[in-house]
C-alpha cells in the first residue's frame, strides 16, 4: 500500500471525516508508541451555520487513542483558533476529542465499557496502558454528561432512602433509588432532614414530593420525619434487608459474648449466620450441636428465621397475630441483644407492618444495596465524597455515558 493510501485509510479508520488530514506517522519501538501527527485543511471555521475565518494555530496538543497490538497510540494536533462574532479568539473543538481532555472520544468510550464489566479502575488503566488518573477523570466526564442528558427527574413514585458509611464508618452519604426502575437516582453527603430536602430538590428541582406513594426508608429518624414533611401522603416501609440485618448483628453479639463460655462457638461466626441452607455439611452439623445444648446463640438465630417467615403470610390479622407472638416468645427468650433489637422494633411497628404487607424489598433491591457495599469493600472506603459518589453513579445509576461523538 502506498503512503498516501495508507494514511488515507488510518484517517479513515480515525474517522477524521474532511477536516483533517495526517501529515505523518511515527513509531518509536523503544517506547512502544505510535504518533499520528494530523492538520486542519479547511481554511475556515463553521458553527452553528455561520463561517469564521481562522486567526492563527494553538499549541500543539496530544490524545491518547487507542492502541495498536503492543504499542501506545497517540494523536498529535496544532488546533487552529479564529475569531468569533464578539471578536474573541477561540480554539476549534475538534471531531475526535474535547480539546481540553487529553484523550479521544473513542479511548474514552472504549475505557467505560471496559470499566462497566471490569469495575476496577487500575486494572483497566493497566489494559490500556494509560494512567489511573485519566480512567477516573473519564469516569468523572462520563458521570457529569450522563446526569446533564437525564436532567430533572421526574415520576418518581415507590423510592428507597438508604445511608451507606464511605469513608472508615465516620461520613454518610444518603443515596436515593428510584424503586420501581431499581436505580441510583443521586446521593448527597450527610444524613440529615436538610440533606434529604437538598438531595430531593437537587434531582426534581421541586421541594415538595406529593407524587411519592412508598418510601423504602432506614429507622433512622431524621429520614422518616423529612419525608414526613415533603410527602405526608407516602407510606413509610422499613426495608426488610435492614430489619434482618438488625436481628443478623443480635446474633453476632450473643455469639461474642456466649464464646467466653462456650468453646463449641469459636470460629463459627458464619454457622450461625447463616441461613440453613446455605450452611456446609461441617457447618450444619456444628450447628445442631449448638442447638442440642440450646444455646443462646442458636436461640437468636431461630428468633430471626421466625420474623422472616412473617414475611410469607398474606393474610393482615394472620400477619398482625402472628407478629404479636414473635415479638412475646423473642422477647421472653431474655436474650439481651434480640431485646434490644425489639424494643427497637417496636417503636417503629408501622414501618414494620407496613413492611410485612407491602412486601415491598424485592431481590433486585437488596442486590443494589450488596453491589453498593461490595464497591465499598473493593475500595477499602473512599478518600473523599466525591470520589464515593462518582463510582457509584457510574455503575448503578442507569445513566447514558457514552460520549455522543466516537
Amino acid at each position: 500500500m502506498a503512503e498516501n493510501d495508507f494514511k488515507k485509510f488510518v484517517a479513515e479508520m480515525l474517522n477524521l471525516g474532511d477536516d483533517y488530514s495526517i501529515e505523518s506517522l511515527e513509531k518509536d519501538d523503544e517506547e512502544e508508541t505510535i504518533t499520528i501527527n494530523i492538520k486542519y485543511n479547511k481554511g475556515y471555521y463553521s458553527e452553528s451555520g455561520e463561517q469564521y475565518r481562522l486567526y492563527d494555530l494553538a499549541p500543539e496538543r496530544t490524545w491518547q487513542h487507542l492502541g495498536w497490538f503492543q504499542y501506545r497510540c497517540y494523536i498529535i494536533c496544532r488546533l487552529p483558533r479564529y475569531i468569533d462574532k464578539e471578536h474573541k479568539v477561540k480554539t476549534i473543538q475538534p471531531t475526535f476529542a474535547n480539546s481540553m481532555k487529553g484523550y479521544t472520544l473513542l479511548f474514552a468510550k472504549y475505557i467505560i465499557l471496559a470499566l462497566l464489566k471490569i469495575k476496577v479502575q487500575k486494572t483497566t488503566a493497566d489494559l490500556f496502558q494509560t494512567t489511573v488518573y485519566i480512567v477516573r477523570t473519564i469516569m468523572e466526564e462520563a458521570v457529569q454528561n450522563g446526569l446533564e442528558k437525564r436532567g430533572i427527574v421526574s415520576g418518581l413514585v415507590n423510592v428507597s432512602l438508604d445511608e451507606k458509611a464511605f469513608q472508615n464508618g465516620h461520613n454518610y452519604a444518603t443515596i436515593l433509588i428510584d424503586s420501581d426502575n431499581d436505580y441510583v437516582v443521586e446521593m448527597i453527603e450527610g444524613r440529615k432532614g436538610e440533606h434529604v430536602k437538598a438531595l430531593f430538590f437537587s434531582v426534581t428541582d421541586e421541594e415538595k414530593q406529593p407524587q411519592i406513594k412508598r418510601v423504602n426508608i432506614d429507622m433512622w429518624e431524621a429520614y422518616m420525619n423529612t419525608m414526613k414533611e415533603l410527602a405526608p401522603e407516602a407510606l413509610q416501609v422499613h426495608d426488610k434487608f435492614h430489619l434482618i440485618k438488625k436481628l443478623s448483628d443480635a446474633i453476632n453479639k450473643t455469639r461474642k459474648q456466649e464464646v467466653k463460655t462456650e468453646p463449641l462457638l469459636k470460629s463459627n461466626k458464619y454457622t450461625v449466620l447463616k441461613n440453613k441452607e446455605n450452611r456446609t455439611e461441617k457447618q450444619q452439623g456444628a450447628f445442631e450441636l449448638f442447638d442440642q445444648k440450646n444455646l443462646k446463640t442458636s436461640q437468636a438465630w431461630k428468633v430471626r428465621e421466625n420474623f422472616k417467615d412473617i414475611f410469607l403470610l398474606d393474610s393482615i390479622p394472620m400477619i398482625k397475630e402472628t407478629y404479636e407472638k414473635w415479638v412475646k416468645d423473642a422477647w421472653d427468650s431474655g436474650i439481651s441483644y434480640v431485646q434490644n433489637v425489639i424494643e427497637t422494633f417496636e417503636s417503629h411497628r408501622e414501618g414494620i407492618m407496613n413492611a410485612f404487607i407491602t412486601k415491598t424489598t424485592s431481590g433486585k433491591h437488596e442486590n443494589t444495596n450488596s453491589r453498593i457495599q461490595a464497591v465499598l469493600a473493593k475500595a477499602r472506603g473512599f478518600r473523599n465524597f466525591e470520589r464515593f459518589r462518582i463510582n457509584i453513579l457510574f455503575h448503578f445509576s442507569n445513566l447514558k455515558l457514552l460520549p455522543l461523538k466516537t
